[in-house]
């Protein structure tokens, strides 16, 4: 939550001590509650002025922003913009500038077990696994030699046949390597259709449909 704007209050929290004279201290206090009821804090320097009278030249500082504790992560800068002052105006125009940007985790490239050739894949883990035929494991050591030797052929076989792929937050979920097989069959076969446009009866116009 912000708040920012011309509050028309003068206080030693936010106001230069020079301007003591201009200190109000019943006017101010019911603006101090609020922003303690809130738990506010003020994003503007405490003396950066804001408003030049033009009666006297005389610097001030009744406007101000304040904003709650969460958004102070997201600030840039907050300061007064002294070149964008219009003509004929009292006021400095205030530039609070707010990293909004949504922080994300990068995707990491992962196993797509979608496009794999599985008889390649059987294939290689058979033969891995071949070199220490079935046999019965009397003992503990038997049984942690075989456990590791099943999980490094696994592994092994998924590094040489599962490729890795780099999602796109665009990608659909549901397709699969068969569809893109299909949709380079059906893309041919429109364009023997397209050849055969003058042949209405052609059989390859049944078969797309």
């Amino acid at each position: 939550m912000i708040w920012m704007g011309d509050f028309n209050r003068h206080h030693p929290l936010w106001e230069d001590i020079r301007n003591r004279h201009l200190f109000n201290y019943n006017t101010s206090q019911p603006l101090i509650d609020t922003i303690a009821d809130y738990g506010m804090i003020q994003l503007l320097p405490q003396g950066t002025p804001t408003l030049q009278s033009l009666s006297t030249g005389n610097w001030t500082c009744p406007d101000n922003v304040f904003g709650t504790e969460r958004i102070l992560d997201t600030i840039i800068s907050c300061k007064t913009a002294p070149e964008a002052r219009g003509p004929k105006t009292d006021h400095i125009p205030i530039q609070l500038i707010l990293d909004t940007s949504v922080p994300t985790t990068p995707e990491e490239p992962r196993r797509n077990w979608k496009d794999i050739k599985w008889d390649e894949f059987n294939k290689t883990l058979s033969n891995l696994l071949s070199l220490h035929p079935p046999a019965p494991l009397a003992t503990n050591d038997e049984f942690q030699f075989m456990a590791g030797f099943l999980t490094r052929s696994i592994t092994e076989t998924i590094e040489k046949h599962v490729p890795r792929s780099k999602p796109c937050p665009h990608s659909k979920r549901w397709w699969a390597h068969e569809l893109s097989k299909l949709r380079k069959k059906v893309m041919k076969m429109h364009h023997q259709a397209y050849q055969m446009r003058g042949l209405p009866q052609h059989e390859i116009h049944e078969e797309l449909k």
